[in-house]
């Protein structure tokens, strides 16, 4: 068990620092023609690392329609909410958003019947969730500016809550392929389906969007250090992790104890802008980890199923 718990503890840390990665990267580069460089690149090197590995694609018809449905929430509709959400808004927010995946995770899990009501996980999910509110409100200067307070900012707000939805509603669906199919068999099909998907995006971006007046010279370390860091350590690195964790460990524990990744984003933060950071940290803290314990502690016999597939 302890090496999911490392995997788990290495899911939570790339999480951590990937809104700051982003937030670099959708500074400088388009966002739309970003979220297809980054899950195509993402895709080569998995299927290269399939080959690598002798894995063999055996797709039927239903798992392809599956897939096609996966594509669609992982790139395009996921990363056009995460990656303008953003832009638009700011860490904070995305944090808060994300910080609803393991509620959202949860009740999905149950209205699908893979999984069962249980008291445990419901309250996990709820001091997981109240635990990364108060740290990121404790630092993410909630006070908002009145010229902030804008259309921009809602629609920020907006799409980063979306984006939350997508990710939670594709961890669900994807438990089943994966157990089928294994990690990288979906994630490299998932991966090439979605840029699929996400060329029309492009298209639109060059025509009448950011890639239109983008100038590639005037990208700076930094752009390509976050886009290098999204690509390489979030979508190909830590989406296998996430597999092999869920392949593992229940998706819907999964996501509430790396719902931890909110405060390594805060404190990140606070050190790289000079933040100062309040006595609420450590009020967030202690919800967040009694969350985690509540996730991580054995589940009463039959209150807790994991997800399964159609063959389990």
């Amino acid at each position: 068990m302890w090496n999911v718990y490392a995997l788990l503890a290495a899911t939570t840390l790339i999480a951590g620092l990937t809104p700051i990665a982003a937030r670099m990267a959708t500074a400088e580069l388009p966002p739309l023609t970003l979220a297809f460089c980054r899950f195509g690149s993402a895709g080569v090197l998995l299927l290269l690392t399939g080959r690598a590995m002798g894995l063999r694609w055996s797709i039927t018809p239903s798992q392809r329609r599956v897939l096609i449905v996966l594509g669609a929430l992982c790139v395009p509709i996921n990363q056009t909410g995460f990656l303008f959400g953003i832009k638009l808004a700011n860490a904070s927010h995305a944090a808060i958003a994300y910080a609803l995946v393991p509620l959202l995770v949860f009740w999905i899990s149950l209205l699908l019947r893979r999984t069962t009501l249980s008291l445990r996980m419901v309250l996990a999910s709820l001091f997981a969730f109240a635990g990364a509110t108060v740290v990121d409100l404790s630092t993410g200067q909630p006070v908002v500016q009145p010229e902030r307070l804008g259309f921009s900012l809602i629609l920020g707000d907006g799409l980063l809550l979306s984006a939350a939805v997508s990710w939670s509603v594709f961890a669900v669906l994807s438990q089943p392929l994966v157990r089928e199919l294994g990690a990288v068999q979906t994630l490299t099909a998932v991966f090439v389906i979605g840029t699929v998907w996400q060329i029309p995006l492009v298209a639109a971006d060059g025509l009448w969007f950011d890639l239109s007046t983008f100038d590639l010279a005037r990208v700076t370390w930094r752009g390509w250090t976050g886009f290098g860091f999204i690509t390489l350590v979030t979508a190909y690195t830590n989406y296998l992790l996430w597999y092999l964790v869920t392949a593992r460990y229940d998706v819907t524990r999964s996501s509430v104890v790396t719902n931890a990744h909110f405060l390594i984003t805060v404190l990140v933060e606070a050190a790289w802008f000079q933040q100062r950071l309040s006595g609420w940290v450590a009020v967030g803290s202690a919800l967040l980890i009694v969350g985690i314990v509540l996730a991580t502690s054995k589940p009463d016999a039959g209150r807790e199923v994991k997800t399964r597939g159609p063959s389990e």
